[in-house]
């Protein structure tokens, strides 16, 4: 189960954690703020969004930049910025995102991308990009959408496509994130802070602030305790729970396999994967600021992640900053809509073009 690439998997439990104390909020404990959070969003039934993401001082290795490609991806990297805006409207179910993409520099450009979807059905709007056409995209395609059939997909690759059920995954999350703040020591991590102190916009009107911060030294108790503690009671969670294993497609034999391989990790050997993740990972900081409307809703986060690596005499580093932002909340909220028939591009036509990959690389 843990092998060398265990800075990856401590930087998965470190997302973990940052999704899960990023919910958090006001001046009562994590489990009581989690509980009252919980509850305020499950009556969420529609909402505005916008976010970013940036990446900032990349450096990678010279065997990876010595690549005249891989330089190219890395100066595109370096000089893009990711943004998106879109609406969520829970029944019937349907949701819009249209990201936005800026490239300066040599390369410069900017796109937009939207996509739509509902419980069973994806649509990706083809922009006009030169690449496209190097990819033998016909030009009639442009602007149109893509469709793509998550059921029949699904049914093509021989699974089941995962039933999109909110209070069961409501439902569900409860009872993970109860695991988890059983567990964990919420002093460690979170502490409350000013609006003004935290930078989040005052035009985002939030009321209350909690900073998750996550350094280095903090990773090996938090891994010890997803082992040794949060792991095995999920594992038991859902194998007491059917109704939970169909909703993440899991098999009992699945869980049973992941508990014998827990039941196989020691202390010396997490001690040994700490060692090489500590050798490897120079730096690690989280920063993760959660902001609550007046409502109750977390509905700003502002999170930024810096780390520099060395593996095999290579170096690396970066930073990656994500910004959320959650408005008009459960409001009458404008969606684009599914698009017009005379407007979609189905699978089977992609199919007929000898197209039929593309789908499957959107």
């Amino acid at each position: 189960m843990f092998k060398r690439r265990n800075w990856l998997a401590a930087a998965a439990a470190l997302m973990m954690l940052v999704m899960i104390l990023s919910a958090c909020s006001g001046s009562k404990s994590p489990q009581e703020t989690l509980e009252n959070s919980l509850k305020k969003s499950s009556d969420i039934k529609s909402y505005n969004m916008s976010g970013s993401l940036k990446i900032a001082d990349l450096k990678l290795p010279e065997t990876v930049t010595s690549d005249p490609d891989s330089a190219m991806a890395l100066g595109i990297l370096q000089n893009a910025e990711l943004s998106w805006t879109g609406a969520y409207r829970k029944d019937p179910m349907l949701m819009d995102i249209t990201l936005q993409v800026a490239i300066k520099g040599d390369l410069a450009m900017t796109f937009s991308l939207p996509i739509i979807m509902n419980e069973q059905k994806m649509w990706i709007k083809v922009p006009n990009l030169p690449i496209f056409g190097q990819l033998g995209l016909p030009e009639d395609l442009v602007g149109k959408f893509i469709e793509i059939d998550m059921k029949k997909l699904a049914e093509e690759q021989g699974t089941k496509m995962p039933t999109l059920d909110i209070g069961q995954s409501q439902k569900f999350a409860n009872d993970l994130y109860a695991i988890v703040f059983k567990h964990l020591d919420e002093k460690t991590y979170l502490s409350k802070i000013s609006v003004k102190d935290s930078g989040i916009p005052s035009e985002a009107k939030v009321k209350d602030v909690v900073q998750l911060h996550v350094t280095k030294d903090q990773v090996e108790p938090f891994l010890q305790t997803v082992v040794t503690k949060i792991a095995p009671e999920v594992i038991d969670l859902l194998s007491k729970n059917e109704d939970y294993r169909k909703m993440l497609q899991l098999e009992q034999s699945d869980l049973d396999q992941a508990k014998q391989e827990i039941d196989k990790v020691k202390d010396e050997d997490l001690a040994k994967e700490m060692e090489d993740f500590k050798k490897e990972v120079k730096s690690l900081d989280i920063l993760a600021n959660t902001g609550i409307n007046g409502d109750g809703y977390a509905s700003y986060t502002d999170a930024t992640i810096a780390a520099e690596i060395e593996s095999e005499g290579q170096t690396g580093s970066g930073t990656i900053k994500v910004v959320t932002e959650l408005t008009n909340i459960n409001g009458d909220v404008k969606l684009l809509g599914e698009p017009k028939p005379e407007e979609i591009v189905p699978m089977d036509q992609l199919n007929s073009m000898g197209l039929g990959g593309l789908e499957g690389s959107f």
